[in-house]
């Protein structure tokens, strides 16, 4: 693994302010989504393997490879090892699911697991999003998710970028910080001609914080791209399409609001 880079900027760069938003947003995903892994899809992948022994040693394996987080690093330090470590340990238990599952099902299982548990994540932000897109009576509407309950964090959470984002404050930190750079990394946004937006991603994050030198194939596809598309697509009129470039590094993304089809490119 390569465990040293200047790839996520150097000195006092790894101190910026975008790098403390990704190392505070991956901390909370990591509080909602962390233990997908060995809560959910480990005792999938136990139940269908042969060798329960066998399979648990090698996910200890993995986890081993983690780097220890040190209260003195920089946040962008912290966020590139607790990242690497969850995509890394993401992208295995993915690649041993798909050896005991029709491709179908497979995806199936894989998507709607990770899909739900970002559901959940996200909470009160889906409903805020589903009203920020209408006028009118419409505006309120609120989309959850069947069965689940935002959490009291992610309603507060919600309530207070509302506040922020309206204020001098937020304006200029959403003009100068990338709320979405904590999982993909720099991006590059336009307007499209049939009013969409695309925001072109030269270096996905999600492939390089491993370290390993590889795409991150399974964890691309399946939980980021399938995930998303599966939550956005049904509970928001923030339609999203998501085309990974693999097997470069690179993904373009296409946000249409109010729903309808893409345009061919």
């Amino acid at each position: 693994m390569a465990t040293a880079t200047d790839e996520y900027g150097k000195g006092f760069e790894r101190w910026s302010l975008q790098a403390w938003l990704d190392y505070l947003m991956v901390k909370i995903m990591m509080g909602r989504v962390g233990d997908v892994i060995p809560k959910t899809y480990m005792p999938i992948l136990r139940l269908v393997s042969e060798d329960v022994d066998k399979v648990d040693d090698a996910y200890q394996q993995i986890c081993a490879l983690r780097e220890p987080v040190r209260l003195l690093e920089s946040p962008r330090d912290k966020w590139r090892k607790m990242y690497g470590a969850y995509i890394r340990e993401l992208e295995w238990v993915l690649g041993e699911l798909r050896q005991h599952f029709p491709t179908r099902e497979y995806q199936d299982l894989v998507i709607d697991i990770m899909a739900r548990n970002i559901r959940g994540w996200l909470g009160a932000f889906l409903p805020s999003l589903e009203k920020s897109t209408r006028t009118g009576a419409a505006a309120h509407a609120v989309v959850h998710a069947p069965d689940e309950k935002p959490s009291a964090f992610a309603r507060i959470a919600a309530r207070g970028l509302e506040s922020a984002v309206a204020g001098r404050l937020g304006r200029w930190l959403m003009d100068h910080m990338n709320p979405a750079g904590f999982m993909v990394g720099p991006v590059e946004t336009k307007m499209g001609d049939h009013g969409e937006l695309t925001m072109f991603i030269p270096r996905c994050y999600m492939h390089t914080a491993p370290g390993d030198g590889k795409t991150q194939d399974q964890a691309c596809v399946q939980t980021c791209k399938g995930a998303c598309e599966q939550i956005f697509n049904v509970d928001t009129p923030a339609h999203m399409h998501f085309e990974p470039h693999l097997p470069d590094y690179s993904c373009t993304l296409r946000i249409k609001l109010g729903g309808g089809d893409f345009q061919t490119v």
